[in-house]
């Protein structure tokens, strides 16, 4: 194994040979939170990020969860955050 950190394999969307979300969006700050904290303080964070998308989801009548995910910058299995992790 290499002795530089390779991210593991991701299921983000490519647009143009680059990933679609997660650079100058919202949800490139999850990724920076799910790296900079700990597991715990992540876990935490993104619980509650889950309960506030719920609670303005319910508010909005006209545009969808994944409508409003998407504005964010967010991909469709973005709560999958957690399961990436970098190889030593």
């Amino acid at each position: 194994m290499a002795a530089s950190k390779r991210l593991c394999p991701r299921r983000i969307p490519k647009k143009r040979n680059q990933d679609a979300y997660g650079k100058q969006d919202l949800f490139a700050v999850v990724i920076a939170f799910r790296y900079l904290l700990t597991k715990e303080d992540f876990s935490n964070f993104k619980r509650k990020l889950v309960l506030e998308i719920g609670k303005l989801n319910k508010k909005f009548i006209y545009i969808t969860e994944t409508e409003l995910l998407e504005q964010m910058g967010f991909p469709n299995n973005w709560k999958n955050i957690a399961r990436y992790h970098t190889i030593l």
